[in-house]
Order: C-alpha cells, then structure tokens, then sequence
C-alpha cells in the first residue's frame, strides 16, 4: 500500500525534495557559524540576508511536500525549479564571503573555516546534481517529452550495452556526475552536450576550484604556521 502511494506521486520526487531539504540545512549551517561564531567579526554579518533566505525555503519545502502528496507534478517542478536557483545564489554568496574571511582568519576561527568548507562543497554537489537532473530528459516530470536532445551523454546512452537498451537516468546518476565533477574539476565518464550543461559544469567546477583548493589549501597553510 505504501509503495504504491509513493510510486503514484514520484519516489524521486520525493527524493529530491528531500535533497533540498538537507541542502537548506547545510546552508543555514554555513550560515550561523558566521552570523553567531568565531567569524562572526571577521564576516561582519554578511550571511544575514541568508540567514532570512532560510525562511523562504523552509515555506518552499512545505508547499513542496504537500504539492508531491497531492501528485501536483508540474507545480511542484516549477517549486523544485525556483528553490534549487535560491540555493544556488546562496551558494555562490557564500563561497565569495568565506574567500574574503581568509583575509582576516586566525587561529582561533580556523577550525569554524574547515567546517564551511566542507559543508560548501557537500552543498555544491547536492546543488548540481538536482540541476543535472532537471535539465537532462526525461527530467523530473515523468510525462516530459522523451524525444528531447539529451544533455549528458552517459555510457548507457552512448553504446549499446546488455541489458542496458531501455535504460534512464535517474537522481543518483545525476548526483554521481555532480560528485566526480567537484573533485575531478571536470566531466570523467558522462559528457556534457547541450550549452547549459557544460555551463552548469564550468561553474560547478569553478566552485569546488575556490572552495577544495584555495579555501581549504589556505586553511591548512594558516595550520602549519601557527603550529
């Protein structure tokens, strides 16, 4: 009975918004460590504004959970569309703000910095998978138009494999292409075909560059100084 009410409304729907949901909270973790801990003085309330975004998506996530029970799949599409970009920009201020705490990090905050570095890049990669999925048929919607160009080529798509003929990508192919993307800084087995993918890879990539590289690498030369 259970199984069949999931399979009715989407199980990676509901996958998905349940990914955004760990995201927000990933964010607004990033986010109080600067607003209320030991970078708060170095930061100077940067993260406030998205301190309030978390608000916004808490609401999201609401409407989305009850838009996935009443099987509002277009709706919800749009929902998942509208807080995955709120996500991103978020992102994106955050990794700008923690650069310019490098300027002022000391020993006592250091451990605070090591902390969002890793949240950021858990952040980055659940971010991207979600976007992967969205732009790549057949999406998140199950009725979407399959004769639309692919926008990654995977193996499966790319050579007749057995067993593999009817096979479609789902959440976990799009979060394993986000997570070798973040740390290879670049595709590896699936490429990118349309424009958009490979912009969303390049700015995918230019994240985890700052974030793993300049970031952490920073992090642990103030370390090794200090010690």
């Amino acid at each position: 009975m259970l199984i069949s009410f999931i399979k009715e409304r989407g199980p990676w729907l509901a996958a998905v918004v349940l990914v955004l949901g760990l995201t927000s909270v990933l964010q607004a973790s990033v986010s109080y460590t600067v607003n209320y801990g030991l970078l708060h003085g170095i930061a100077q309330g940067t993260f406030e504004p998205i301190m309030l975004i978390s608000v916004v998506q808490i609401s999201l996530l609401v409407l989305m959970a009850g838009l996935w029970l009443l099987r509002l799949k277009r709706v919800l599409f749009r929902c998942i569309t509208l807080s995955n970009s709120i996500l991103t920009l978020s992102l994106l201020a955050q990794t700008y703000t923690l650069a310019l705490i490098l300027t002022g990090i000391h020993r006592n905050g250091i451990d605070e910095l090591l902390v969002d570095v890793a949240l950021i890049a858990t952040i980055n990669i659940l971010i991207f998978s979600i976007w992967y999925w969205i732009i790549d048929p057949p999406g998140v919607e199950d009725d979407q138009d399959l004769d639309k160009p692919w926008d990654f080529l995977f193996p499966q798509r790319g050579s007749a494999i057995p067993y593999y003929q009817s096979w479609t990508p789902h959440y976990t192919d799009y979060l394993f292409v986000a997570f070798t993307t973040s740390f290879a800084f670049s595709p590896t087995d699936v490429m990118p075909l349309t424009k958009r993918a490979k912009l969303l890879m390049m700015l995918q990539s230019s994240i985890s560059i700052v974030t793993l590289t300049g970031l952490a690498g920073s992090a642990i030369n103030i370390l090794a100084s200090s010690a």
